[in-house]
């Protein structure tokens, strides 16, 4: 897989990694994190209407964060190849999605997913960045997740990803961004301890 961040986090390309390449991945990730976030949050700020984002990493600051990526997810027509490549991987028969993201829109999911874990750590001393390994069947197998112990891995980028697609159906709207980082928080948080939200 080429190091960028355009990628999608819905792909069979880290099952089929070496460890050196799934390492190297990760390496790139972390590495490129601060860069990714600071673009992202210029790029909020230099928006007509954003200009006051609080980009202070609070759970509070995902909603407008979550209205500006609605603003700009874009959707593009896949190839008559690209559908092809998607049956031939299928092992039963369902309606293939004739679409996807943009590069730009998977790039700035990416990104926002990035934040997105930067404010789960901020706010929950116990979580931080791991690669998923183990089973090669995990859905986010080789994929920088948020992780604690006692605590069900969240792969940021797959959430950013989700909301983007279904901003691009109809079915979701930006303030979904926040609300699912307040119903993963309370799985996250132990009891007695108090909601940093």
């Amino acid at each position: 897989m080429e190091f960028t961040t355009s990628y999608s986090p819905v792909t069979m390309a880290f099952a089929s990694m070496t460890k050196k390449e799934l390492s190297d991945f990760y390496k790139w990730f972390m590495l490129n994190l601060p860069y990714c976030l600071d673009e992202l949050i210029q790029a909020v700020w230099k928006t007509s209407g954003f200009e006051s984002w609080s980009a202070d990493f609070s759970p509070e600051s995902l909603g407008m964060l979550g209205e500006w990526f609605a603003a700009r997810v874009e959707r593009r027509d896949l190839t008559p190849g690209e559908i092809d490549e998607i049956k031939s991987k299928m092992t039963s028969v369902i309606e293939v999605t004739t679409w996807g993201l943009t590069c730009e829109s998977e790039s700035l999911a990416v990104c926002v997913g990035m934040y997105y874990g930067q404010v789960a750590i901020k706010n929950n001393p116990l979580l931080s960045w791991e690669q998923l390994k183990g089973s090669k069947k995990l859905a986010d197998y080789g994929q920088p997740v948020i992780s604690g112990l006692g605590v069900v891995p969240i792969n940021p980028v797959r959430v950013a990803n989700a909301l983007a697609f279904g901003i691009v159906r109809g079915s979701k709207t930006g303030s979904r961004l926040r609300e699912s980082y307040d119903y993963w928080s309370k799985l996250v948080m132990p009891k007695g301890s108090p909601n940093k939200s």
